[in-house]
C-alpha cells in the first residue's frame, strides 16, 4: 500500500471513530459502502451479517445504550492479517458477551476499498492489545480476592457480580 493510500484509510478509520463516539449517523453511514457486508448480533448474541442499512440502525441503537469513553487503535493478526482495528470502550462497544468461554475484548476490523469501508467484522485478535478469555478474567479477579484475605467461596460470589467492565 503506498503511503496516500494508508493516508487515506487511516482518516477513514479516523472519521469512523469520531462518527461513532459523537454519534454522527450521517458520517458513519457516508463512510460505509452500499454493497458491504457488516457483522451485528441477533437477539441470541449470534453473529451475523448485515447490509449498510441494518448495520447502521443496530450500531445506533447499540449507541443510544452507551456513551463512548476511551477509543483505541490496533491491527487484526487473525481473519484479516494488518487490517485496522477500532476498539471501543476497552473493547466492550458494540458487541455483547455471551458467556466467560469467550473473549473479553471484541474490536471492529475494518476492511476498506476505494475509500470506502467494505466490511465490518467482529476481531478478537490484536497485534498490540491483549484479549485474555473472560474465565480468565474472572480468575485473576479471584486470586486478588483471596490474595486479600477472602475465601475461594466468598471471592467468587464477589466476583461474579462484576460487570467484565471492571474486571479488565
Amino acid at each position: 500500500m503506498n503511503t496516500t493510500a494508508h493516508t487515506i484509510e487511516k482518516d477513514i478509520v479516523m472519521q469512523f471513530a469520531n462518527a461513532t463516539k459523537n454519534e454522527d449517523v450521517a458520517l458513519l453511514a457516508s463512510l460505509l459502502s452500499d454493497n458491504g457486508e457488516f457483522e451485528t448480533q441477533d437477539a441470541n448474541l449470534e453473529s451475523v451479517a448485515s447490509n449498510k442499512s441494518e448495520y447502521v440502525n443496530w450500531y445506533f441503537k447499540k449507541l443510544q445504550q452507551t456513551q463512548i469513553d476511551k477509543i483505541d487503535y490496533d491491527n487484526c493478526i487473525h481473519c484479516s492479517i494488518g487490517n485496522p482495528v477500532v476498539l471501543f470502550n476497552n473493547g466492550l462497544f458494540p458487541r455483547d458477551i455471551k458467556d466467560v468461554s469467550e473473549r473479553s475484548k471484541t474490536g471492529l476490523m475494518l476492511r476498506i476499498e476505494h475509500n470506502k469501508i467494505i466490511e465490518i467484522k467482529f476481531c478478537y485478535a490484536f497485534a498490540v492489545t491483549e484479549n485474555k478469555y473472560v474465565f480468565d478474567c474472572k480468575m485473576a479477579k479471584i486470586k486478588e480476592y483471596e490474595a486479600k484475605g477472602f475465601s475461594y467461596k466468598e471471592a467468587f460470589g464477589i466476583v461474579n457480580k462484576i460487570g467484565l467492565k471492571d474486571l479488565l
